[in-house]
């Protein structure tokens, strides 16, 4: 496998059960895989995830712990969250293999990008899907849809060693789908998750100062206008554009003796 599956991260959100990480990073391993991260973890027992992970001591070593989602997500530009059923926000929902397709189609370019996934009693919240570029569902029996961690990570490692495969071999079929739906149109690279993450705090302070919003009654607009961004895949440009309108929407009423 080339290089560019180093730019292909797993992030676990929570994890609760260090046998699951141990799973995941086994996964992960098979596939070439090495830049796993843990979001608040419950323990992360290095010798405890080595039982499900044995030979692998080394990757469980160099694995990053984080404190917070956006501290994991900083140097991505897409990221797919990982959800057992489709929700009523308005994501951009996807089956794995096309994921897996954009995402290294993003990788072969030297960008980080991420596969996300949740603890295992209850997922991923809506607010780190509001972090994704789109969220993933891996079709399952209806009547008994949960898979654990360990299977969802497989899978989806699996997916994205296949499009690698694809796209190192110049499958006929491929290219043209990857192209069509993952092309970048911008002379400027891609927004990073660090800065849209700025970007939207400073969005929700100029929108609080003019009153559009009032608490968090109005989360559902935020979360509309996270995913009209996401959806937009601005580059680093456009994004300290509208950074720079949020805030000085905030500094104008300023000037005019408006405290915010």
């Amino acid at each position: 496998m080339t290089g560019l599956i180093e730019n292909v991260s797993v992030v676990l959100v929570e994890p609760q059960d260090d046998i699951n990480i141990g799973n995941a990073v086994r996964a992960s391993k098979n596939f070439g895989i090495e830049d796993l991260r843990l979001v608040n973890p419950a323990n992360a027992d290095r010798e405890r995830i080595a039982i499900s992970a044995p030979r692998a001591h080394e990757t469980i070593d160099r694995m990053g712990r984080f404190g917070s989602l956006d501290e994991a997500l900083d140097d991505c530009v897409m990221t797919v969250g990982l959800t057992a059923r489709v929700r009523s926000a308005h994501w951009r929902v996807l089956e794995p293999e096309q994921a897996a397709a954009e995402l290294i189609a993003e990788a072969a370019k030297g960008r980080r990008v991420a596969m996300l996934f949740g603890r295992e009693d209850s997922g991923l919240p809506n607010s780190a899907l509001d972090r994704c570029q789109a969220v993933v569902t891996i079709p399952t029996n209806p009547d008994y849809s949960s898979i654990n961690l360990g299977q969802a990570v497989l899978l989806m490692v699996w997916e994205v060693s296949r499009a690698l495969r694809k796209m190192e071999a110049g499958d006929v079929e491929t290219a043209p789908r990857l192209a069509m739906q993952a092309e970048w149109h911008s002379e400027f690279d891609p927004a990073p998750m660090a800065g849209l993450t700025r970007m939207f705090g400073q969005a929700e302070a100029a929108l609080q100062a003019i009153e559009f919003v009032k608490g968090s009654s109005n989360d559902h607009i935020m979360r509309s206008l996270r995913s009209v961004f996401l959806r937009a895949r601005l580059d680093s440009r456009e994004l300290a554009i509208w950074h720079g309108i949020f805030k000085e929407i905030v500094a104008y009423m300023r000037r005019k003796g408006m405290e915010p």
